[in-house]
């Protein structure tokens, strides 16, 4: 028996070959295990989607202006064709961030902003994808230096990939639009990205009906043992019914023995932008750090939030050292590791894929639940419900769960760790209108609202060592 191993989106190109009629990427397979299957819908929208990055057409400008003599190529000039493709792509990205809704725009936690494709981008986009056929033309048979002829290949490639995904993008009426900010070390750019309405149906047709058995495993599928979400947004609700069975197994770890939910009673109702909300969080966690003797996490849903919560902690002069995960970082992670006892402020990245095992992470505080923040696709998807209330039920709800059970998986990652959870979100309190919810999506353990009990818990559960370094 053969297996083949792959990632996510090369197998999703496999899959995108056969569908178009081309060499298939992998041997014929008789059986398929999709790993980590609640990341899969991520990458689906990826290969099945387009993006066009503010950075990229002006590099290819670039090349092309490094590679090509100054002499015309039969009349054409190809610098002055790269230099109005430059202009274009600049005049694009301006009308779409200009056509940003002001609400979104100063929202901290968006991550995703609406794309209106009016008509001045859409002319945009059209110029685009003609001048790169132009310059293609321009450039194909023109002369370049020997050392200068592999980077002329390269850039006729690019050019008929950037035409093919830009006439992609023209096909509104198909596609959700949206605009992407993204910060990669010092480097910030725009991303203008699609996914079509369609997807359920494509991946239906192209993968699921195919009469190929299909396995998909993962530790967060689910919201509270109920797979629709998953089905719905994968196009599994499309197969016929019978062709699709699904079962939750019980975790091996006990958490019933080594796992405390500590859920708040002080913390007021979530409201980023009350100064004494921002306050009662940074009590609050002062009050938890020290029952825990650091050791201690700390995830936020923005890092706007986040940046005045550290600030007032750091103000407290806990004995702790305290470490922030900035956005597009992972240097904090590494620090907090080897500090043993610190506080580790984070967002983002730490909600899933990050493993801290052992005793430097024996507290996890989720500050607020993570209700998924408004966005196109969101925003698509509600006007296929109806109304407000049946998009909830749907998709805000259970998409809030399967994040919560990420973020909760950071604290137990074998079977001897130990440590608590707590949740300073109101709505999962002792009358919130999420406790019943979050409790049942999480794993049995015992709760608590008394910040003694967390400080018994560790004296129970933790060796000596642990108590080495006493917070102030």
């Amino acid at each position: 028996m053969d297996f083949q191993i792959t990632n996510h989106n090369y197998f999703i190109a496999d899959v995108l070959h056969r569908a178009g009629g081309k060499r298939p990427l992998l041997p014929n397979y008789q059986l398929v295990i999709i790993d980590e299957a609640h990341k899969f819908l991520q990458a689906a929208r990826s290969m099945y989607g387009s993006e066009l990055v503010d950075s990229e057409i002006p590099a290819l400008a670039g090349e092309i202006h490094a590679i090509i003599p100054d002499k015309p190529s039969g009349g054409v000039n190809a610098h002055r064709l790269a230099k109005k493709l430059r202009g274009q792509s600049e005049k694009l990205f301006q009308r779409l961030i200009a056509n940003i809704p002001e609400d979104q725009a100063s929202d901290d936690e968006a991550k995703r902003f609406s794309a209106v494709m009016d008509g001045e981008a859409g002319h945009h986009l059209k110029c685009i994808a003609g001048t790169s056929m132009d310059i293609g033309e321009a450039i194909a048979g023109s002369y370049v230096q020997p050392l200068f002829r592999e980077r002329k290949a390269r850039a006729l490639w690019r050019l008929g990939l950037l035409a093919e995904r830009v006439a992609g993008l023209r096909k509104h009426s198909r596609l959700i639009y949206w605009l992407e900010k993204r910060t990669e070390g010092e480097v910030k750019t725009t991303a203008l990205s699609a996914i079509p309405k369609d997807l359920d149906e494509r991946l239906h047709r192209d993968l699921w009906s195919k009469g190929i058995p299909i396995i998909l495993t993962s530790g967060t599928l689910s919201a509270s043992g109920d797979f629709f979400r998953a089905k719905s947004t994968l196009g599994l609700n499309l197969m016929p019914r019978g062709r699709v069975a699904d079962v939750s197994m019980a975790s091996p770890f006990d958490y019933m023995r080594n796992t405390l939910l500590y859920t708040s009673e002080r913390a007021p109702f979530p409201n980023n932008k009350d100064k004494r909300y921002i306050t009662a969080i940074a009590d609050e966690i002062v009050r938890l750090v020290r029952a825990s003797h650091g050791h201690a996490a700390v995830l936020f849903t923005s890092y706007n939030v986040m940046g005045q919560v550290y600030a007032l902690v750091k103000k407290r002069g806990l004995s702790f050292p305290l470490f922030r995960l900035e956005r597009g970082g992972t240097g904090a992670i590494e620090r907090f590791k080897k500090s043993g006892n610190g506080i580790l402020f984070a967002s983002g990245a730490l909600w899933e894929g990050i493993d801290i095992p052992g005793d430097a992470l024996s507290l996890l505080i989720i500050v607020k639940l993570p209700f998924p923040v408004p966005d196109p696709i969101g925003d698509y998807e509600r006007s296929l419900c109806g109304d407000m209330e049946t998009y909830k039920a749907r998709a805000i709800v259970p998409d809030m769960l399967v994040k919560l059970k990420q973020g909760f998986g950071r604290l137990i990652r074998s079977e001897t760790d130990t440590g608590v959870c707590a949740i300073l979100d109101s709505r999962a309190g002792e009358s919130g209108s999420y406790r019943s919810r979050v409790l049942a999506a999480l794993p049995d353990c015992n709760v608590t609202d008394c910040v003694g009990d967390v400080q018994a818990f560790m004296a129970a559960k933790k060796p000596a060592k642990f108590f080495e370094l006493d917070g102030k």
